[in-house]
């Protein structure tokens, strides 16, 4: 697409937030059992916590940021303010300070986001969905989206990359379990290492520079081609001469071999047998 941002993609990134205004912009109060949820809503995880704690500050401060909703047949449909409009129903508000515009979908889409970015509220799984839904949507590059909101396009494809993560990995994201530094590295873990070292990082709780260390470290470790046959048989040896379970346990390079005992007296004979 040369030169170009696709069908309405200029228009509706470069002026998202002045979509046509009702009422100049006249802040109105509203129930918040009026406003419906938002289909193009990029965020979808919403931490309990965090949202008593907004609510603990609504009821004791109220809603200070209005709400931006659209009206539709049957009431209002919210663009940017979810965690506010659930935190103000947690809270037991009667109504809600909102700015109603007019949209069309796509502008939804497009404004959703924006406002989300804005604020930091999207986390980094949720910004890279919106991200794709932006490029599949309206048929760009990533060059492009990267253009319009002035990030850079190594940005823009290091959060796409977030997508390929499996599920866990997406899900401890979300969580806040890893961070996007921490993401970033494990993305670039081959895929079959990619669970080992997800529970390294969080068992340890590493900071991204040691996330990078894991990585490398797992990265550069050989596959085992030891065979399995043979363990099995050594372990079976093992077992017969001290009486005792046995397992055989590789490492990078060389191993270790485990005996197991149930109490002292199992571990003096296995002394016994060693002397």
């Amino acid at each position: 697409m040369p030169g170009g941002l696709g069908k309405g993609l200029g228009s509706l990134l470069s002026s998202a937030q002045q979509v046509a205004p009702v009422d100049s912009e006249r802040i109105i109060n509203l129930s918040p059992e009026l406003i419906e949820a938002n289909r193009q809503q990029p965020r979808s995880y919403f931490n309990q916590d965090s949202l008593q704690e907004l609510a603990d500050s609504i009821k004791e401060f109220g809603v200070l940021q209005p709400l931006i909703v659209v009206k539709t047949a049957v009431g209002y449909e919210l663009i940017a303010g979810e965690r506010r409009l659930r935190a103000s129903k947690m809270a037991g508000l009667k109504t809600v300070p909102v700015i109603v515009r007019t949209a069309d979908e796509q502008a939804k889409l497009a404004l959703a986001l924006l406002e989300n970015i804005q604020r930091e509220n999207l986390n980094p799984l949720e910004e890279a969905r919106a991200y794709k839904r932006l490029i599949d949507e309206f048929k760009i590059t990533q060059e492009d989206l990267a253009r319009r909101l002035g990030r850079g396009r190594s940005t823009i494809a290091n959060f796409l990359r977030m997508l390929n993560l499996p599920d866990e990995a997406q899900q401890a994201l979300a969580e806040g379990k890893i961070n996007f530094g921490q993401a970033k590295i494990l993305a670039g873990v081959e895929a079959a290492s990619q669970a080992q070292a997800l529970e390294e990082m969080t068992t340890a709780k590493t900071t991204v520079a040691q996330a990078d260390v894991v990585a490398k470290k797992i990265n550069n470790r050989p596959v085992a081609v030891a065979s399995q046959a043979n363990d099995k048989g050594k372990e079976f040896l093992l077992r017969e001469f001290f009486q005792a379970k046995v397992k055989i346990v590789r490492q990078v390079r060389g191993g270790q071999v485990v005996i197991l005992f149930n109490d002292d007296e199992e571990l003096a004979e296995l002394m016994e047998k060693i002397r």
